[in-house]
């Protein structure tokens, strides 16, 4: 569970060393004088989770009269009892990302240069990743771990949003906000996990997990928080390929249009042609 490869596992002859593993949980009550099975559960791999998955055999205690003992072996932060910490900082990063490319979309229109834009989004996104840090971490302490990892994530959140909407807005001008706002918040928020389990989700909702941008940003945080860091490469790995993408379809959409329209202007400046006039006999 360190691992997060299980959301809760169940021990049903413990030995008195697996049953002072962890601390207590305080989701569930706990035996005055433990003699039953053990259930170890990670709180900070998603509270919600670990209530869904701990519910059967808590049930079953109950049913065979024994006292399921309940270990929390990485339990979450006192400033973060509810578990929604890497949620909020994970929304303040999106909105940061779309809010900034329709903010540039709106306010230069074309007469911002797609490099002008690639560098207005990373200062905003530096910008955005130090507040949110700040604002979650420092001020509040809902948000904690390594702080160059965190402005990291933040950073490529921002990019990563900001990017795909900048490629949006080729398409949608000042509606840009309307798709924006559906992909990475309506869509994006169920199938991320944070709010509530992805197995509780319709499988549409669970096809999109893995390939949202908010899904990595939240689990980079919480990797971040609670477990050291592991693996998160593979959620900045997501969130630089997100950038990436938007950055060359755009390049490929305006490269496209510019030879459309060059063509077209060639074709305008050709002098017409006029009919031979028929001979006459």
């Amino acid at each position: 569970m360190a691992h997060r490869a299980v959301a809760a596992a169940y021990v049903p002859a413990p030995t008195p060393g697996d049953r002072a593993a962890g601390t207590p949980s305080t989701a569930f009550a706990q035996p005055p004088r433990p003699s039953g099975p053990v259930l170890y559960t990670a709180s900070a791999a998603g509270a919600a989770q670990v209530n869904l998955a701990a519910a059967p055999f808590t049930n079953a205690a109950v049913q065979q009269h024994q006292f399921l003992q309940v270990r929390d072996l990485v339990p979450l932060s006192t400033d973060d009892t509810s578990d929604t910490s890497t949620m909020y900082a994970a929304i303040g990063l999106t909105l940061a990302g779309y809010l900034s490319a329709v903010m540039l979309s709106t306010v230069f229109g074309t007469g911002l240069t797609r490099r002008r834009t690639v560098a207005a989004l990373a200062a905003f996104g530096a910008a955005a990743a130090i507040a949110v840090w700040l604002i979650t971490g420092p001020i509040l302490g809902a948000v904690h771990g390594f702080a160059p990892a965190i402005l990291l994530t933040g950073w490529l959140t921002v990019m990563a949003v900001g990017m795909a909407t900048v490629f949006l807005s080729r398409f949608c001008g000042r509606m840009t906000p309307l798709p924006a706002v559906a992909i990475f918040m309506f869509l994006g928020m169920p199938a991320s996990g944070a709010a509530l389990p992805i197995a509780t989700m319709p499988a549409p909702i669970r096809a999109l997990h893995d390939l949202l941008p908010m899904t990595s940003t939240s689990g980079s945080l919480r990797q971040i928080m609670y477990f050291g860091s592991e693996g998160i490469g593979r959620y900045w790995l997501t969130l630089a390929l997100w950038a990436l993408a938007g950055l060359l379809l755009t390049l490929a959409y305006d490269t496209l249009k510019a030879r459309r329209t060059g063509h077209h202007n060639d074709t305008d400046a050709l002098p017409q042609q006029t009919a031979d006039p028929a001979p006459s006999h």
